[in-house]
């Protein structure tokens, strides 16, 4: 651009068109700024002639941008950077760029007509417009002018747009002026949302000062309502096109649950409730305590490392973490194997840690800005119905006022979730945060008393919410404090092409398969399967043996041996009796028997028959194997199971 402006000034087809567009080239070579920032170099990189650019552009999409592939920086070991440093990096350098482009085509422009007063400002939007530039995220630019489209505002957004295509840059752009803007974004609220991450590049400051002060009175303050509920309801479904877990083996980084979009929302809403620019102010305005913001910056921190390496190795725009580019990514962040884990399946464990801090800690902040007013953590609504004391049920809540009670009864961190359950109620998100912040008070003594254990397989008697009431004690880290044999399970991911879920959801898949079946969700799919799960007489102990099936996962080989010493020892904890646990014992070290029997062994075989009688020993244990096998199938996939 430095080299010969005038050549920007026009290429087949015309000038840019105006609103909003996005067009995507190939990236040409000579990709070592980002690699720079990539292994944690610096230095300056002179933007490349013309004739320079025809020369590289031979050179394969991204094959510069891959540690193992050629350039300068191929052999330089990685520092490990911050993944908010590496955007910030991309961000700092496309910024550069992008101002001198716009500073050449105006000076060309202007020297050919001096006496216009020309007056336009260049706006960074979106993901841009917030600094968190991927190494092959779009940018997104807004072209601001006064009242009208001049031809100095075209002829400027033509030679900085062909210039960035030319470069191979995606870029999604827009030329409006303030009214019109204005007028787009409170019509439709995806405009709204990118007028809120506005940024200012370049161009006339002042009239970027009119656009930002119109953003503050125009936007900010009007609609919050409609903003809010297109928002969460936009969140809602982003999270069941893209699986609805934090826990999915292949997450989308950006779009999934616990991925960098929750954050995004979370801030989006904040904006529209308080004067919030960056993560530091939802501390400020008491939406996070400081551990919590501490914990979702750092995660955040993650993803976008996570993030970046996946658009470095991929040489494209790439935010769903496959199973191919695990292994890689893993290696380039520097993860290691620890015990019986692969390194890949500790760096996944760690991504998953993380997303679901960014699922809890979003969903508290959001939920702080959409509750009314005085539902804090030490206080409850004004009307309810009394538990016990200390302890409400309102508007479909349960709610804790006093947490000295939990001080006091440690066991309610149990028998609290029973409550739950029975009142068909949900925890509020304040309950919840409390919950977790008194959890360290299950201790070995508590595991063992019969305060815990009573309450807890009383949750498993219950002829309903089993699952959901299981999977709320588990988010608030009380299953895994209660049995330290489950809570190990957290987030553990075996990197195998199977299982599409970590183990402790994978396990807690089952109950919910069950429960369906006791509900008559299948009965006229599976007339037999609904039949023996309604006649289940022990359906406590069912549940046990779906929840420690995968106790012994982790360990290296063997685990169904494994877990079945695993549960013996919790069934001891428990106090069950002697034959409920030489039953729990057995469904955990049989679990894969009936697949195995069923799919490699041959069934006209009288001997195969006789063999997997004997191990059986009765029909209850046989009824109840049957039951676990089909939930274990079903919850490995959602394909995984048909009738054959």
């Amino acid at each position: 651009a430095g080299a010969d402006p005038k050549g920007l000034s026009r290429c087949p087809g015309g000038g840019p068109n105006r609103g909003d567009q996005k067009v995507s080239r190939h990236h040409p070579g000579g990709a070592e700024p980002l690699n720079a920032i990539r292994h944690g170099c610096s230095g300056t990189f002179p933007l490349p002639s013309r004739g320079e650019r025809r020369r590289n552009r031979p050179e394969p999409p991204g094959a510069a941008l891959s540690a193992e592939g050629p350039g300068p920086f191929a052999r330089t070991p990685p520092r490990r950077s911050r993944g908010r440093e590496i955007v910030s990096a991309y961000t700092m350098i496309m910024d550069h760029l992008i101002r001198h482009l716009f500073e050449v085509a105006s000076q060309d422009y202007t020297q050919r007509f001096p006496s216009l007063n020309p007056r336009c400002a260049l706006v960074a939007q979106g993901g841009y417009g917030r600094g968190e530039l991927s190494p092959h995220s779009d940018i997104d630019l807004l072209f601001l002018y006064a009242w009208k489209v001049t031809p100095y505002v075209e002829s400027v957004a033509e030679k900085v747009l062909y210039a960035l295509w030319d470069a191979g840059v995606e870029v999604g752009h827009a030329t409006r002026s303030i009214a019109e803007s204005m007028r787009l974004a409170n019509k439709d609220m995806k405009v709204k949302t990118s007028l809120i991450d506005a940024r200012y590049l370049c161009g006339d400051a002042a009239l970027y000062g009119d656009f930002a002060k119109a953003v503050e009175q125009q936007l900010l303050g009007k609609n919050e309502e409609r903003f809010i509920r297109e928002k969460l309801e936009e969140n809602r479904l982003r999270r069941e096109r893209y699986g609805g877990s934090v826990y999915l083996l292949e997450p989308d980084v950006k779009e999934g649950e616990g991925g960098l979009r929750d954050i995004h929302t979370a801030l989006w809403i904040s904006k529209v409730r308080h004067p919030i620019k960056e993560l530091d102010g939802l501390l400020e305005h008491g939406l996070v305590q400081a551990k919590d913001l501490a914990a979702l910056k750092a995660a955040q921190d993650f993803l976008l490392r996570v993030r970046n390496e996946l658009h470095f190795a991929s040489g494209k725009h790439q935010d769903q973490l496959t199973f191919e580019e695990q292994e890689r990514v893993s290696r380039a962040l520097g993860f290691e194997g620890e015990r019986k884990l692969k390194a890949v399946e500790v760096f996944m464990r760690s991504y998953c840690l993380h997303a679901s801090q960014v699922s809890r800690l979003t969903s508290l902040i959001i939920h702080r800005l959409t509750e009314p007013a005085g539902a804090g953590a030490s206080s409850r609504p004004a009307a309810g119905r009394k538990i016990r004391e200390g302890i409400y049920i309102a508007r479909g809540h349960l709610w804790i006022s006093d947490p000295a009670v939990l001080t006091a009864q440690p066991e309610i961190l149990i028998s609290i979730f029973g409550e739950v359950q029975r009142h068909k109620a949900a925890i509020s998100e304040e309950t919840r945060e409390l919950i977790r912040d008194h959890v360290g008070l299950i201790d070995e003594k508590l595991q063992r008393s019969p305060a815990a254990y009573r309450p807890f397989l009383q949750i498993l008697k219950w002829n309903e919410r089993v699952y959901e009431t299981l999977v709320e004690m588990h988010r608030c880290g009380v299953l895994g404090a209660l049995i330290p044999e489950f809570g190990r399970l957290l987030c553990m991911v075996l990197h195998d092409l199977y299982h599409i879920y970590t183990v402790d959801q994978h396990s807690l898949w089952l109950v919910a398969e069950l429960e369906r079946l006791r509900e008559g969700v299948f009965r006229e799919t599976f007339p037999l399967l609904t039949q023996l799960a309604r006649e289940v007489e022990k359906i406590e102990i069912l549940y046990l043996g779906l929840l420690f099936h995968d106790l012994g996962k982790g360990y290296g080989g063997g685990h169904s041996e494994i877990g079945a010493g695993m549960a013996r020892n919790v069934a001891r904890r428990m106090r069950l009796n002697v034959d409920d646990t030489a039953q729990l014992e057995f469904l955990v070290r049989h679990h894969l028997l009936m697949a195995h029997t069923a799919f490699r062994r041959d069934l006209d075989d009288d001997k195969t028959v006789v063999d997997f009688a004997r191990v059986m020993g009765n029909v209850s244990n046989l009824k109840m194997l049957y039951l676990l096998t089909y939930a274990d199938i079903r919850s490995v996939g959602p394909q995984v199971w048909n009738n054959w």
